[in-house]
Protein backbone atom coordinates (compact mmCIF):
# COMPACT_ATOMS: atom_id res chain seq x y z
CA UNK A 1 0.00 0.00 0.00
CA UNK A 2 1.50 3.20 -1.01
CA UNK A 3 1.80 6.37 1.66
CA UNK A 4 -1.10 7.94 -0.87
CA UNK A 5 -3.54 5.19 -0.05
CA UNK A 6 -2.37 4.94 3.57
CA UNK A 7 -3.66 8.86 4.37
CA UNK A 8 -6.45 8.47 2.30
CA UNK A 9 -7.73 5.37 4.05
CA UNK A 10 -7.02 7.47 7.91
CA UNK A 11 -9.11 10.45 6.08
CA UNK A 12 -11.54 8.66 5.18
CA UNK A 13 -11.59 7.08 8.91
CA UNK A 14 -11.62 9.82 10.86
CA UNK A 15 -14.04 11.83 8.56
CA UNK A 16 -16.65 8.94 9.70
CA UNK A 17 -16.26 9.74 13.26
CA UNK A 18 -19.83 10.48 14.33
CA UNK A 19 -18.58 14.56 14.67
CA UNK A 20 -18.21 14.34 10.76
CA UNK A 21 -20.23 11.87 8.97
CA UNK A 22 -18.69 11.85 5.93
CA UNK A 23 -20.13 15.06 4.40
CA UNK A 24 -19.12 18.80 4.44
CA UNK A 25 -20.08 20.86 7.97
CA UNK A 26 -22.00 23.58 5.34
CA UNK A 27 -23.56 21.84 2.60
CA UNK A 28 -23.69 18.18 3.58
CA UNK A 29 -22.39 17.22 0.18
CA UNK A 30 -20.68 13.73 0.75
CA UNK A 31 -17.19 13.17 1.42
CA UNK A 32 -14.56 12.87 -1.60
CA UNK A 33 -12.24 14.32 -3.38
CA UNK A 34 -10.83 17.94 -1.74
CA UNK A 35 -12.23 17.62 1.15
CA UNK A 36 -10.08 18.90 4.38
CA UNK A 37 -10.08 19.70 7.66
CA UNK A 38 -10.49 22.91 9.54
CA UNK A 39 -9.15 24.10 12.45
CA UNK A 40 -11.59 25.74 14.06
CA UNK A 41 -9.37 26.03 16.88
CA UNK A 42 -5.91 26.32 17.20
CA UNK A 43 -3.70 25.57 20.22
CA UNK A 44 -0.05 27.39 20.81
CA UNK A 45 1.69 24.03 19.79
CA UNK A 46 -0.32 23.25 16.97
CA UNK A 47 1.82 23.36 13.79
CA UNK A 48 0.01 24.76 10.55
CA UNK A 49 0.30 23.49 6.74
CA UNK A 50 3.32 25.43 5.60
CA UNK A 51 5.22 24.35 8.40
CA UNK A 52 5.47 20.99 5.98
CA UNK A 53 6.92 19.75 3.13
CA UNK A 54 3.94 18.23 1.36
CA UNK A 55 0.29 17.17 2.31
CA UNK A 56 1.36 13.58 3.47
CA UNK A 57 3.65 14.48 6.15
CA UNK A 58 0.79 17.38 7.37
CA UNK A 59 -1.82 14.48 7.30
CA UNK A 60 0.59 12.33 8.94
CA UNK A 61 1.04 15.07 11.93
CA UNK A 62 -2.89 16.27 11.86
CA UNK A 63 -4.72 13.23 11.52
CA UNK A 64 -4.28 11.98 15.19
CA UNK A 65 -5.36 14.98 16.70
CA UNK A 66 -8.67 15.09 15.03
CA UNK A 67 -9.10 11.68 15.88
CA UNK A 68 -8.11 12.70 19.47
CA UNK A 69 -10.11 15.82 19.84
CA UNK A 70 -12.55 15.76 16.55
CA UNK A 71 -14.67 19.37 17.95
CA UNK A 72 -11.48 21.90 17.12
CA UNK A 73 -12.30 20.91 13.66
CA UNK A 74 -14.94 20.93 10.90
CA UNK A 75 -14.90 18.62 7.30
CA UNK A 76 -15.63 20.76 4.20
CA UNK A 77 -15.59 20.95 0.87
CA UNK A 78 -13.02 22.88 -1.11
CA UNK A 79 -15.98 25.40 -2.01
CA UNK A 80 -17.01 25.95 1.78
CA UNK A 81 -13.01 25.46 3.02
CA UNK A 82 -12.31 28.86 0.86
CA UNK A 83 -15.48 30.61 1.86
CA UNK A 84 -14.50 30.37 5.39
CA UNK A 85 -10.75 31.28 4.55
CA UNK A 86 -11.93 33.95 2.87
CA UNK A 87 -14.33 34.81 5.48
CA UNK A 88 -11.92 35.03 8.44
CA UNK A 89 -9.75 38.16 6.48
CA UNK A 90 -12.73 40.51 7.50
CA UNK A 91 -12.37 42.46 10.39
CA UNK A 92 -15.29 42.09 12.92
CA UNK A 93 -16.82 45.25 11.93
CA UNK A 94 -17.03 44.39 7.83
CA UNK A 95 -18.03 40.65 8.40
CA UNK A 96 -21.17 41.94 10.27
CA UNK A 97 -21.78 44.50 7.69
CA UNK A 98 -20.95 42.11 5.18
CA UNK A 99 -23.48 39.13 6.49
CA UNK A 100 -26.43 42.03 7.06
CA UNK A 101 -26.13 42.57 3.46
CA UNK A 102 -25.77 39.10 2.00
CA UNK A 103 -29.20 38.27 4.38
CA UNK A 104 -30.86 41.57 3.14
CA UNK A 105 -30.04 40.13 -0.39
CA UNK A 106 -32.03 36.91 -0.17
CA UNK A 107 -35.16 38.78 0.65
CA UNK A 108 -37.15 35.58 -0.85
CA UNK A 109 -35.03 33.10 0.67
CA UNK A 110 -34.31 31.76 -2.90
CA UNK A 111 -31.22 30.60 -3.96
CA UNK A 112 -29.69 31.47 -7.79
CA UNK A 113 -29.59 27.79 -8.84
CA UNK A 114 -30.18 27.17 -12.90
CA UNK A 115 -33.28 25.90 -13.18
CA UNK A 116 -33.45 22.59 -15.54
CA UNK A 117 -36.85 23.46 -17.40
CA UNK A 118 -35.48 26.72 -18.62
CA UNK A 119 -35.53 27.24 -22.32
CA UNK A 120 -33.17 28.45 -23.89
CA UNK A 121 -33.11 31.09 -27.31
CA UNK A 122 -31.55 28.92 -30.11
CA UNK A 123 -28.76 30.71 -31.90
CA UNK A 124 -28.58 29.75 -34.93
CA UNK A 125 -25.37 30.80 -37.41
CA UNK A 126 -24.41 33.54 -39.07
CA UNK A 127 -24.17 34.42 -42.73
CA UNK A 128 -24.58 30.78 -43.45
CA UNK A 129 -26.45 30.44 -46.70
CA UNK A 130 -28.51 27.27 -47.44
Amino acid sequence: MSKKDIIDKLKREVASMPQFDLKCGVCHRKYGKYFVFHHKQYIDSDKIYSDFSDTYAYNEYVLPIIKKDPNRFALLCKKHHTSVERLKMFTPENFERLIKIAKESRNDGRFRTKSSNTTRRKVRGRGRKS
